[in-house]
């Protein structure tokens, strides 16, 4: 099996949810910008997509670039197909989500 075939048989998706304190403005609004490729803006600091493995390893890649490992914090948890959130209020997800890239 080639590469080509292995990236189109991947269609594992995680509901994603990516938290972060950012200490400085600059670092906090790119971090924003790179989050918002990817996932959906539920509460100040933290998103929330339904990402495939391949998009959500490219958000872990330029988020963890953001931030300054002594003054901040980054959280992204990947969770299955068969934990069970629910959801109440603004920020309500897709799960056909638009990825820009």
């Amino acid at each position: 099996m080639n590469e080509k075939e292995i990236a189109v048989t991947d269609v594992s998706r995680y509901i994603v949810l990516a938290i972060y304190d950012i200490a400085d403005n600059k670092r906090r609004q790119n971090m924003v910008k790179c989050l918002s490729r990817y996932a959906v803006r539920v509460q100040k600091s933290c998103f929330e997509g339904i990402l495939t493995t391949k998009q959500c390893s490219q958000m872990e890649k330029y988020a963890s670039r953001i931030i300054n490992d002594s003054e901040d914090s980054l959280r992204i948890y990947r969770l299955r197909d068969h934990t069970k959130v629910k959801s109440w209020g603004r920020g309500h997800i897709e799960t056909e989500d638009v990825v820009i890239f």
